[in-house]
């Protein structure tokens, strides 16, 4: 599948900034950090900084007077010891950017195999749109391709990671003792996920039908431009006085420039959603 698992689909939402921070990050985007430890050990931590700042403040200051070489690396050890009590209280950077940006980013490669397979499929729908002549050509829906369908692709990684979380948990739970009532609860579960799946299947196989259309306006953009050569056979089939094969022509080029109408006709554009709205998953 390539490098584009570790690619994250970010919220679009999300001003430019940062969404260029996100997807231009140097190191990987973290996942949910582990669980923090206690608010106690924090203040001990940070008790045992100010008791090893200030207590070596004052060693050193005392030492100064009858051995300053001592003071000097009794200092530097302070300030060590001191940074790395500092540095236990405190969040890392991943840790930060995580709960800055939580549920504003999905990582394809985070989720489960379904889950890739649908993601694969919405997105590469979303990028033979985004790629297509009809579109760099401004023939099609601006709105639809530039703001609807990053939507949908966001929504729908969103809706898939749920349904990574959701699996797994429901195989952790099958290794538990089965009870009849663990089994009705996980039950009415798997029902309540298949439908979901099913949901979020429907709105990917729009998504591929959507691009099949602008495939379709592709090639259709593609005869008509094959059409400037057809005064050549014209021309051929005149000096031959082949008159039948020349209506045929004639009749090919105005059936194609109706197809073409048809495929960009901004009518039959992508009708998935309303504007956009803050999604997080």
């Amino acid at each position: 599948m390539g490098d584009w698992i570790d690619e994250p689909i970010v919220d679009p939402t999300l001003s430019a900034r940062d969404r260029s921070r996100l997807l231009n990050a140097a190191s990987p985007l973290p996942g949910p950090p582990d669980r923090d430890p206690p608010p106690w050990v924090r203040w001990l931590f940070r008790l045992g900084a100010v008791v090893t700042g200030g207590g070596g403040a004052l060693f050193t200051v005392a030492a100064y007077h009858t051995d300053p070489g001592a003071a000097g690396l009794s200092a530097v050890m302070v300030v060590v010891i001191t940074m790395l009590f500092i540095g236990v209280t405190r969040p890392g950077m991943g840790h930060r950017r995580y709960c800055r940006y939580a549920g504003r980013y999905v990582i394809p490669s985070a989720l489960d195999d379904a889950a890739l397979d649908l993601l694969a499929r919405a997105r590469q729908a979303v990028t033979d749109v985004s790629g297509s002549r009809v579109h760099r050509l401004g023939l099609l829906d601006a709105i639809a391709n530039d703001v609807v369908l990053p939507e949908q692709l966001w929504e729908i990684a969103c809706l898939l990671r749920t349904h990574t979380d959701l699996r797994a948990e429901q195989a952790a739970a099958l290794g538990e003792v089965m009870t009849p009532e663990l089994a009705a609860v996980l039950q009415a579960q798997r029902e309540a996920l298949g439908l979901s799946v099913a949901a979020v299947a429907g709105r990917v196989e729009e998504l591929e039908a959507y691009a099949r259309r602008v495939r379709e306006a592709d090639a259709a953009l593609r005869a008509q431009e094959l059409q400037k050569s057809n005064e050549r056979y014209r021309d051929l089939l005149a000096r031959t006085g082949d008159t039948e094969g020349l209506r045929h022509l004639i009749d090919q080029a105005d059936t194609l420039t109706k197809s073409l109408r048809a495929e960009c006709d901004p009518g039959a554009a992508l009708s998935l959603g309303a504007a956009p709205q803050e999604f997080t998953c």
